[in-house]
């Protein structure tokens, strides 16, 4: 099979590998990959690359990240020859040396530039990032000296992976033939190339173009919402179920709270309670499972169907949003907390009385309905949901005695997202505990 890269036009390191797979005459399998829709963060894509950049290269189940070792691997394992990544250690030296340059100074001061743009709504490019730009113009030019190419007299990979972010950079920042004479050359050299407008031109011209739009203008482009937790959390859990129900792309960040990451004063700034989940969408900070999950489906779903605006619909999934805050949940913590933090090997029966209770309640609100607040799946159900399904593997629920609840719980087993978004935080939480009281 060809090779696959994974990437974005709007990339200039894509744009210098595809530019690398030109050169050699190397067919690949070019997928393009989504970044504003988060695409590079699913799990499919983490698996080839955690790093979760782009370019990714699947070479035959070879996966490899970052433009520059994908270049120099592309060209010694496909190539027919070895003028773009010379076999000679001074030759290769240079070629290296100029690489990491690109990595270590062009790149990240593009980058600098580029990123707050989009992400951040800068509407300036600050003098300082502009004399670090001039100042890596200066070296460029400097290399020059006695050479046609960046690294010698022979094009080579150095200059297919810097082309692409100097084309980006000079309709930014713009430079005077008469201070930068050879990089100029060197640049009209470049776009000589037989393959460079298709393979750079078109990302070049639509980054370029979206980022003087955002310069100019009151848009910016937004991220993904991050929501901080852990899957051993049920209230996180149940907030992943929702985000899933509404096809919500987001960037779940982990929170190790034994490691006391929710003390922190980074997490504390956006949530002095301390509490997981924690939602940032934009910048807009919320906790509380129930008001992210809420607040999410009122802004990103499609329809009301999980949180209905009827009035009286409403009032009942409200109802029971305040069941699992006041009963369900303070409940369950009161099992779970002093076995993880105060060692207790037991269960208490008065516990296990309230949490029938608790059963009994759902058992007599299910009575006449499929789901729990109704014949129609809410968040209701997903917020509880994680809950119950903790607290059975410790107070068993007999079907005999709550048909209406054991039938529920295998309802929502069913859903096309309940294995990947509760079941291993569900497990790993059973795990642990039995782990504690038997240990």
């Amino acid at each position: 099979m060809a090779p696959k890269v994974y990437g974005i036009d709007f990339s200039p390191p894509v744009r210098g590998v595809l530019l690398t797979a030109k050169a050699i005459d190397l067919d690949i399998e070019y997928i393009q990959v989504d970044l504003f829709s988060r695409e590079h963060m699913k799990p499919e894509f983490t698996k080839m690359n955690p790093q979760h950049t782009v370019p990714t290269l699947d070479d035959d189940g070879f996966y490899l990240w970052d433009s520059h070792a994908i270049a120099t691997y592309l060209v010694s394992k496909y190539a027919k020859d070895d003028s773009l990544y010379p076999k000679d250690l001074k030759k290769r030296a240079i070629v290296d040396r100029l690489l990491h340059f690109d990595s270590g100074i062009l790149f990240p001061r593009a980058r600098g530039i580029s990123f707050p743009i989009m992400f951040l709504n800068e509407k300036t490019i600050p003098e300082e990032k502009k004399a670090g730009i001039y100042e890596a113009f200066d070296f460029l030019e400097s290399f020059f000296d006695g050479n046609s190419w960046i690294a010698g007299n022979q094009m080579t990979v150095a200059d297919l992976c810097i082309i692409p972010v100097v084309s980006t950079l000079v309709c930014l920042i713009p430079i005077e033939e008469s201070k930068y004479p050879k990089l100029l050359a060197w640049i009209e050299k470049c776009k000589g190339l037989p393959y460079f407008a298709e393979c750079n031109n078109p990302g070049n011209d639509g980054l370029v173009a979206q980022l003087k739009e955002l310069l100019s203008s009151k848009i910016y482009l937004k991220m993904a919402p991050k929501v901080y937790g852990t899957t051993l959390s049920f209230p996180v859990r149940a907030v992943l179920l929702t985000v899933k129900a509404i096809d919500l792309d987001i960037e779940f960040i982990k929170v190790n709270l034994l490691d006391g990451d929710h003390k922190k004063p980074e997490f504390t700034k956006m949530n002095p309670q301390h509490t997981v989940p924690t939602l940032d969408d934009d910048g807009f900070y919320l906790w509380d499972s129930h008001a992210i999950v809420t607040y999410l489906v009122s802004k990103y779903a499609k329809d009301d169907s999980l949180y209905p605006k009827d009035l009286k619909k409403r009032a009942i999934v409200d109802r029971l949003l305040h069941f699992d805050s006041g009963i369900i949940f303070p409940r369950s913590r009161s099992i779970f907390y002093p076995i993880f933090m105060c060692k207790e090997k037991t269960i208490s029966e008065e516990k296990k009385k309230a949490i029938y209770e608790a059963y009994d309640f759902l058992e007599s609100f299910l009575y006449a309905n499929s789901w729990i607040a109704g014949n129609e799946l809410t968040v209701a159900d997903l917020c509880i949901i994680p809950a119950i399904t903790s607290l059975e593997a410790f107070i068993p629920i007999q079907e005999s005695k709550y048909p209406k609840l054991s039938a529920w719980i295998e309802q929502c087993k069913r859903l096309p997202y309940y294995a990947e978004w509760n079941k291993p935080g569900c497990d790993a939480l059973i795990e642990n505990v039995n782990e504690l009281l038997s240990s």
